[in-house]
């Protein structure tokens, strides 16, 4: 597993895994931490407050970034040594080996996940039009109960 890219004070860990081997790093996206800063995130742009944290897909790029909200305006708050292409590219590789690419009014699956979906006979894993996106949604529900009933 690649690791992820941890900065403290503005320079970065250089082996994360055992900088921080007493603490469980998730394998997958914590979509739990991310909900939890978006309430803080939503309560400072809503109190018009500065904010600093991480956000998942900030102005719709690919992957999670360290931003800044600044005058309900929402920026970029990368360490001085990394510039904004290079986050993007970086974020971007990890969609592309196990996610979802959304590019020019389509969704499409890749890696990992695409995998799993065409494995289990669901029939958007090849990618669906976005303004889809409700269609897509019911069979992903319906894919979801399958698969839980199947675990009892």
């Amino acid at each position: 597993m690649r690791p992820y890219r941890v900065f403290i004070n503005g320079k970065e860990i250089a082996d994360v895994f055992q900088e921080f081997e007493d603490v469980k790093l998730t394998t997958e996206p914590a979509i739990e931490i991310s909900g939890a800063s978006g309430v803080t995130l939503i309560a400072a742009d809503a109190a018009n407050k500065s904010w600093i944290g991480h956000v998942p897909g900030p102005n719709g790029l690919p992957g999670g970034y360290p931003v800044k909200l600044e005058n309900r305006t929402l920026h970029l708050n990368l360490p001085e040594n990394v510039s904004e292409q290079e986050a993007i590219d970086w974020n971007s590789s990890f969609e592309e080996a196990k996610g979802l690419i959304i590019k020019e009014g389509r969704a499409n699956y890749t890696g990992a996940l695409k995998t799993a979906l065409a494995r289990h006979g669901f029939r958007y894993a090849d990618g669906f039009k976005v303004v889809d996106l409700e269609e897509v949604c019911v069979d992903m529900l319906k894919l979801r109960d399958t698969l839980s009933q199947q675990k009892h």
